[in-house]
């Protein structure tokens, strides 16, 4: 079974189907629907982090890094004024970010721990500051988009990008295919090499695994999902800005992580509607949010010492 554990199973059989009958309460209200789309977005780029520090055990501070290559990619290969293929614009931006991810990989995963961190934390600086500086890409108003993809294939149009409720649906397809894709990946040998390694890289080498190009492998794979989330983002909003860069986004992404339960995936989904959540909530009641905001998390994470995800499987087996 690929969602072996009975709490994702319920959460799968819980969320989804309300997801897909949101809109219609929502219709009137697109600011909800637009919103919502944004959570599932962030869930997207949360969930490849996830994997990447729950699962590989590569703690990153800079995968923000490839949430924005995302839209400046989208930006620098498309036509301006020429509406684009959707789905072939989004192979060669995975491709790309994949490449760029391939060649940061080799240079970032010969360090671990802290250093790792830093060298993460220092790529994803430049690459901010060079769109920042930048006169070509807008600088730190970042670039707009004028005419947005067309979905269609075969001459079948799919979904209207313009159409909030269409983007809506084309982002809840995506989060739950990157849900469907992870589970196939951890339940993969491929993912039994890398919770291993995550467990004990020494004896994975004696066994006659290279350690390395694993890493590699699930690195370039997160991060190309990483730029998907950034894609569909800049899609949404019309514009790709520096701030998607910033290492606040891979802060705020771990934190959702921690939140939700490292290494479950779709503890990553529930760790974003949380935070979103009371962002959206305490934003709205004080002007000092963020010191309610940071108590509450603090508070969170001593209690869900495995995040929700955890805490929800704790009481499931216990009834069990």
């Amino acid at each position: 079974m690929l969602f072996n554990k009975r709490t994702e199973r319920y959460f799968v059989w819980v969320f989804f189907p309300l997801a897909l009958l949101m809109p219609l309460f929502l219709e009137q209200n697109t600011f909800y629907v637009s919103k919502l789309t944004t959570v599932m977005i962030f869930a997207i780029f949360v969930m490849s982090l996830d994997y990447l520090v729950g699962r590989c055990g590569l703690i990153t501070l800079g995968h923000a890094m490839f949430y924005g290559l995302g839209g400046y990619i989208f930006v620098i290969i498309a036509p301006e004024y020429e509406a684009v293929n959707f789905w072939v614009y989004t192979f060669y931006i995975c491709v790309i970010a994949a490449l760029v991810a391939l060649i940061i990989g080799f240079l970032v995963l010969r360090t671990s721990g802290i250093y790792m961190i830093m060298i993460t934390l220092a790529f994803a600086q430049m690459a901010f500051y060079y769109f920042s500086d930048s006169i070509d890409f807008g600088g730190n108003d970042g670039v707009f988009i004028y005419v947005k993809p067309d979905t269609s294939i075969f001459g079948i149009s799919l979904f209207d990008l313009d159409n909030p409720i269409h983007f809506y649906y084309l982002c809840l397809l995506s989060l739950f295919n990157t849900l469907f894709f992870f589970r196939l990946v951890i339940r993969s040998r491929f993912g039994r090499v890398i919770d291993s390694i995550h467990e004990n890289p020494g004896r994975t080498t004696a066994l006659g695994y290279n350690v390395f190009v694993f890493r590699l492998m699930a690195y370039t794979m997160a991060s190309a999902l990483g730029a998907y989330a950034g894609y569909l983002f800049t899609l949404q909003y019309g514009f790709v800005n520096p701030s998607m860069l910033a290492w606040t986004t891979s802060g705020s992404a771990l934190v959702m992580s921690i939140l939700g339960g490292m290494g479950s995936i779709y503890g990553a989904i529930l760790g974003t509607l949380v935070y979103e959540g009371l962002h959206y909530v305490l934003e709205h009641l004080t002007e000092h949010w963020l010191l309610f905001m940071g108590a509450l998390i603090i508070l969170m994470v001593i209690l869900f010492k495995n995040g929700i995800a955890g805490y929800l499987e704790k009481l499931l087996e216990k009834r069990s």
